[in-house]
């Protein structure tokens, strides 16, 4: 039997993964800025994309939001589409407003580069190979 789970990885990961029979096969990438989530990607394996989990995550990712009393930016084309496409969640996402921008796409940056750093940190205390530094 298969089993498809969606856990919340938000401590740990800053992200919802869903994992089909223990293995990840996709994910939404969450950050948390005081009262509002940002959702900057959302990815599924391409070969299970037809299976609606990238539907399964944004939901999730936006109905905890609810539920915590937050607001809810989709930067992310495939979860603002979502968005427009289900009406009843209007009350938590929102649209940046005037100069947000900026800040946000600086903080989406700095949260994959420290994502890079722990990756390659974690190769290092696993006793992987060192990476190379330039």
């Amino acid at each position: 039997m298969t089993t498809m789970e969606i856990k919340d990885e938000r401590e740990v990961r800053s992200r919802y993964s869903v994992y089909l029979d223990g293995v990840r096969i996709g994910f939404v990438s969450c950050i948390q800025v005081r009262d509002t989530v940002l959702v900057p990607h959302v990815e599924v394996d391409p070969e299970r994309r037809d299976l609606g989990l990238g539907s399964m995550l944004v939901r999730r990712a936006l109905d905890d939001a609810r539920a915590e009393g937050n607001s809810v930016i989709a930067l992310c084309p495939f979860a603002r589409r979502w968005v427009d496409l289900h009406p009843d969640y209007t009350e938590v996402a929102r649209k940046p407003k005037p100069g947000e921008l900026g800040a946000m796409n600086a903080l989406v940056l700095a949260d994959r580069t420290m994502r890079l750093l722990h990756r390659e940190e974690s190769k290092i205390l696993a006793g992987g190979p060192e990476p190379e530094v330039p």
